[in-house]
């Protein structure tokens, strides 16, 4: 299967998601927005997946901001699968007419609870990771998957399609790294907020963090 991935900055990759495509046969197309703003057309889309960002889904200066929700709608009135991670959560939600709002700034690694089963790779309660202070409401029509302390809206499903998850999944130690380094000033001293100290001294649990795999 070919899978169309829109990257929003460059230390916010597919991580461990790459290994899952690999090793069942996928090809990533890579579309970088950070390098090229443009929605690319994609005449033979078969699996849309967006990646996270700094940026909020409501920002308007962003040129691409508008035409990704497009891009979204159009995905999924093709009944074609759809994945998001953070923004892209955030993005497929406003896409479905749901809001983007400000929260609890969650960041580090805190636990998630199931509320569905609609996720089997997904525990009763699991520890992940998270880098957000925005959370989308819930599209009308969607199910809530998990929630967290800080965040009741941590992931739902839309159809049989579409998947839109708050925390990351995917993580891998370069990729948190990568975080730490180009926006670590996000880190405060808020309730949900650890220490840079605190996150890498954790690691990435046992239990992979990838739901793909």
């Amino acid at each position: 299967m070919n899978i169309d991935v829109l990257q929003h900055v460059p230390f916010e990759g597919l991580a461990s998601i790459e290994e899952w495509g690999n090793d069942n046969g996928h090809t990533f197309r890579m579309h970088k927005l950070y390098e090229n703003p443009s929605i690319p057309r994609i005449d033979d889309l078969e699996f849309l997946i967006l990646l996270g960002g700094p940026m909020s889904a409501n920002d308007q200066d962003q040129q691409w901001i508008d035409e990704e929700r497009r891009l979204i709608r159009k995905t999924i009135s093709e009944n074609k699968p759809v994945f998001g991670v953070c923004l892209g959560a955030q993005q497929i939600a406003k896409a479905l007419g749901a809001a983007v709002i400000q929260g609890d700034k969650e960041v580090g690694w805190h636990p998630i609870r199931s509320v569905s089963s609609r996720l089997p790779f997904i525990p009763e309660e699991l520890t992940v990771f998270h880098w957000h202070g925005e959370q989308f409401e819930l599209p009308d029509r969607a199910e809530r998957l998990v929630s967290s302390a800080a965040c009741e809206n941590q992931g739902f499903i839309y159809s049989e399609k579409v998947i839109g998850l708050q925390f990351h999944l995917e993580m891998t130690p370069n990729r948190i790294q990568g975080l730490l380094t180009h926006d670590g000033d996000y880190i405060d001293h808020s309730q949900f907020v650890q220490s840079a100290e605190e996150i890498t001294d954790f690691g990435i649990p046992e239990t992979k963090q990838n739901g793909f795999i």
